[in-house]
């Protein structure tokens, strides 16, 4: 009888045996085949990293694959900004292509791109993209409403007349007829500006301020807004244009500027984004659609493109 017991344990503790090593080997087995899964996806992704345009820029800049995925897989990443990208030290990803898109990594007027397509209203003119050399819209109207006069309103500059192009006039028009139902009266004290009356600007305060000072504040001939015909600058209830910041309306006036297509063009929280000093009385116009998401993202419109 003690036999058979010692039998029947031993018998019973050689199944344990060949099942605890059946279990450590099944085990085995699968460490391996997921480890094996493992090293093929990221094989596979490794592969799939290193064939995106763009990636040897990159790397080169000390980027590890990691952060080149996050990089690249933006919608807005461009592959021939790759070593700008690189050299570019901010960690954000989403940070680091939007700064670039925008510019902000170049010196200004290092790298100066002409429009040559003007039916796109939403077209950027600043320190890196200019119009042609004596460039004038086709389609300039003379603004016959809602314009400053001499000697009644404070801000008037002596000139024969404002001119926009003929989309933005409709839109200004029927801007200002909206906010005159709230009392406020804008009236325009510049738009349109040729090329030689930019140079003329631009060269006067550059040799009484500095060209430094010019830049902040002033266009280069070609590079200015007002030469495109999309912009205004505007005062209201007769403040003088650069306090009008201070007053009861200009709230109304930032806030629905972007239903009738115009944006604030250089706020006071972007400069390092448009290069430009804050100007609470310059407006430009983009068109509604573009507008709205401007304003909606809190962006400029460098922003505005650096996000495609």
């Amino acid at each position: 009888m003690k036999r058979k017991r010692k039998k029947i344990m031993k018998k019973r503790t050689r199944n344990r045996l060949i099942l605890l090593i059946g279990v450590i080997l099944v085990l085995l087995l699968a460490f391996f085949m997921i480890r094996g899964i493992v090293t093929g996806i990221s094989s596979l992704f490794t592969s799939d990293i290193q064939s995106v345009e763009g990636y040897e820029e990159l790397q080169s800049g000390g980027l590890t694959d990691e952060e080149i995925s996050e990089i690249v897989s933006l919608p807005n990443y461009h592959s021939e900004r790759a070593a700008r990208y690189a050299a570019w030290d901010v960690k954000d990803a989403k940070e680091r292509v939007m700064q670039v898109n925008c510019d902000m990594d170049l010196e200004p007027y290092s790298n100066t791109i002409i429009q040559k397509d003007d039916t796109d209203v939403t077209m950027l003119i600043n320190k890196f993209y200019a119009l042609p050399e004596g460039y004038v819209p086709a389609d300039l109207v003379p603004l016959d409403k809602y314009a400053c006069v001499q000697g009644e309103d404070f801000s008037c500059q002596d000139v024969e007349q404002i001119e926009l192009r003929k989309e933005v006039y409709d839109a200004y028009i029927e801007f200002c007829d909206a906010a005159s139902k709230e009392n406020i009266n804008i009236r325009a004290i510049a738009g349109y500006r040729s090329y030689d009356y930019q140079a003329g600007l631009w060269n006067y305060n550059a040799s009484v301020y500095g060209e430094a000072y010019a830049d902040e504040y002033y266009a280069r001939p070609g590079q200015s807004e007002h030469n495109s015909g999309l912009c205004v600058d505007i005062t209201f209830n007769g403040y003088n244009y650069n306090e009008i910041e201070n007053y009861d309306g200009y709230e109304w006036i930032l806030n629905n500027a972007h239903k009738y297509g115009f944006i604030l063009r250089y706020p006071k929280d972007k400069v390092d984004v448009t290069r430009y000093g804050y100007e609470s009385w310059h407006f430009r116009y983009v068109g509604k659609e573009a507008a709205k998401v401007i304003y909606d993202n809190d962006w400029t419109l460098e922003e505005y493109h650096g996000s495609k």
